[in-house]
């Protein structure tokens, strides 16, 4: 008899353990989320939405993905709850370089606590230190509370945003570059700026110009132009960029935009190739500084097209 009331107590004991995890389970705030205005909250309203105007978020065990549109494309984050600081790569576009986080999620009590620790900026040396710390707590079914501080008259004031879930889709995410990208910095190209002429063979021949600017905030600004007898035939406004741990080319022939993207492939101390294989032409730009001083340009297509070589001096 005794053995039964303890087999029965023991029964009842586990019972009472697996009713108080799912009592204790955490909820899951999987969803795509949409900021929405005049919501009734406790505390004060955002003066801008805390996350922006929408965001997503993906749930897996205790790993929590959050999903951010940038412009025409989001960015994706992956974060062990109570887990490691991420680094997050935030791509540029154009000719603005990419910028970087570090940021951490964890689990506060059913909330989900969200802080970035620093930022660096295209072309900063350091990153800057941050607390900025969130926290998204899950309402009802279809209602996310995402709560923020706020600096006002020089003293922190708790305010909030209201979300609620959408079928809207994000941005797709930005592309990587090709495995076959060369790693480098702006830093590695620091030999191009200034200002590249050439000399024209004969009075009447064209005349090539290239202006680049020294390297600030991640990227390098050019412009090129092209002469005959004092008469204009061609410009193009042109960049070097930092991108996903590369350098990508940026061509914008008279002005044309979007610009065509050329990849970094190939890197050594004085000269830089970047590639496009699916640009019908060029295909690959070649950027050399000679033994003399002189920039050496090289454009190039497919294997039986002729590669055109122009020599520039500096001036």
């Amino acid at each position: 008899m005794k053995r039964q009331i303890a087999a029965i107590a023991a029964a009842l004991m586990v019972s009472a353990v697996a009713a108080g995890t799912t009592a204790q389970q955490k909820p899951d705030l999987s969803g795509t989320w949409i900021a929405v205005k005049d919501a009734p909250s406790t505390l004060p309203a955002a003066p801008s939405a805390i996350m922006g105007a929408r965001f997503g978020v993906r749930m897996s065990g205790n790993t929590f993905t959050l999903v951010r549109p940038r412009g025409a494309f989001s960015i994706e984050g992956s974060y062990e709850l109570g887990g490691p600081e991420v680094r997050l790569r935030s791509p540029g576009t154009g000719c603005i370089g990419d910028a970087y986080f570090v940021e951490i999620a964890a689990w506060e009590d059913n909330a989900v606590s969200f802080t970035s620790i620093s930022s660096q900026a295209a072309g900063a040396p350091q990153p800057t230190k941050a607390n900025v710390k969130r926290l998204l707590r899950l309402e009802s079914a279809d209602t996310l509370l995402v709560e923020g501080t706020m600096t006002q008259d020089g003293q922190p004031r708790q305010v909030a945003t209201i979300y609620k879930r959408t079928t809207e889709a994000l941005p797709p995410l930005a592309a990587t570059l090709p495995a076959t990208k060369a790693a480098a910095t702006i830093a590695d190209v620091a030999w191009l700026p200034g200002t590249w002429t050439s000399e024209p063979a004969t009075a009447s021949a064209s005349t090539t110009e290239e202006r680049w600017t020294p390297p600030a905030g991640g990227s390098l600004i050019g412009v090129s132009r092209t002469t005959r007898g004092g008469t204009m035939s061609a410009f193009e406004f042109l960049c070097i960029v930092e991108r996903d741990g590369s350098l990508v080319y940026n061509a914008m022939p008279n002005g044309r935009a979007p610009a065509t993207e050329f990849v970094l492939t190939q890197l050594t101390k004085d000269s830089a190739t970047f590639e496009n294989p699916s640009h019908d032409y060029p295909k690959a730009i070649k950027y050399s500084l000679r033994a003399d001083g002189a920039l050496e340009t090289a454009i190039s297509g497919t294997p039986n097209q002729r590669v055109i070589t122009v020599v520039l001096k500096k001036q």
